[in-house]
């Protein structure tokens, strides 16, 4: 019996692979048909992937199946909320050990856990543990990284350590033609400014991000914040005083905005885009960590709103349908 131990022990050891995760830790990984995934955006990442029906477990958090975050309502609903709770979810929460420990995954991904969580979560469960990122302040270290590689670095992971590196390639790919138009179009340089942009729960207008993703493949700057790296708030001041001519808000911070525009009406009256009525709306950037796709579709609908002929409804479908495998029905106003 020992001898059987012994061999299949090293079985597995001779099976395993060592992958570097976003935290440049050294994981061993044997097995990869069961898995977790644990943290804001973790889920997205799977999905946009085609693994999602590996889940063995899943978060309270994902049970919302919200508009504000397409993947999940691509999600076969039925499947999910069969899953056993391995958490409430959250930025930063951690996840019930015990219930990870009865599970038994061949692997945990997570994002927005800190390395000593990840390190602590990998110990006790004595499961790999593999750490994803969408940039900085988003999950990942903290430094410049910029949120589309980052991701793109983390779907490239996912697929070393899922054998689905087809998947990457194809979504990878497609990112970088986006990328390529959306270089070819040229923006009025006009004072500009997004707002509403939620972080860690909703915000009002004041929220904002700097080399926000839909603005940075537009080549747009967002001058407000030009010494600050990922989110940030802004005071009624300094939004006052830098007068956008155009400003973009955050359709998932919606009420919030509609309550502060009615409340402050005498601060916001004084600037240009309420003047002249060039408040546009986006679709959400950041429900449970960023919407990678709806960056791309941002990007065109603000070009649109430059005059730029775009058909904002096949970009909806093109870009959906490449990364969430079916258009969704949702619409900006």
């Amino acid at each position: 019996m020992r001898l059987l131990f012994l061999i299949i022990l090293l079985a597995l050891t001779l099976n395993a692979k060592i992958f570097v995760d976003m935290y440049d830790r050294e994981v061993k990984i044997t097995n990869n048909n069961k898995i977790v995934c644990l943290g804001p955006g973790t889920l997205r990442l799977i999905t946009y992937m085609q693994l999602e029906k590996k889940l063995i477990g899943i978060e309270k958090k994902e049970l919302r199946f919200s508009p504000n975050s397409a993947y999940s309502l691509v999600l076969d609903k039925k499947f999910i909320k069969s899953l056993p709770i391995v958490g409430q979810g959250g930025p930063g929460k951690m996840p019930n050990l015990e219930t990870l420990i009865s599970l038994k995954p061949d692997v945990i991904f997570t994002s927005i856990l800190s390395p000593k969580q990840v390190a602590l979560i990998q110990k006790k469960t004595k499961t790999p543990v593999i750490a994803l990122s969408y940039g900085s302040n988003y999950g990942g270290k903290n430094n410049k990284e910029d949120k589309i590689e980052a991701v793109k670095k983390s779907m490239l992971l996912i697929a070393q350590i899922m054998d689905k590196q087809n998947r990457a390639d194809e979504l990878i790919t497609f990112m970088n033609k986006q990328k390529e138009a959306l270089k070819k179009i040229t923006i009025d340089d006009k004072a500009i400014y997004v707002g509403g942009v939620a972080y860690k729960g909703l915000h009002g207008i004041t929220s904002t991000e700097s080399d926000y993703p839909a603005f940075k493949l537009l080549n747009i700057k967002n001058p407000i914040l030009q010494n600050h790296i990922g989110h940030a708030f802004v005071n009624k001041e300094t939004l006052l005083s830098f007068n956008p001519e155009i400003i973009f808000l955050d359709l998932v911070s919606r009420k919030i905005i509609l309550e502060e525009i009615e409340k402050n009406k005498a601060i916001y009256k004084h600037i240009q885009a309420f003047k002249n009525s060039n408040i546009y709306w986006l679709y959400p950037s950041n429900f449970y960590n960023t919407n990678i796709e709806n960056i791309y579709i941002n990007s065109w609908l603000i070009a649109s709103h430059f005059g730029k002929d775009i058909d904002i409804k096949k970009v909806k479908e093109r870009v959906y349908k490449k990364f969430l495998g079916k258009d969704i029905n949702t619409n900006v106003q």
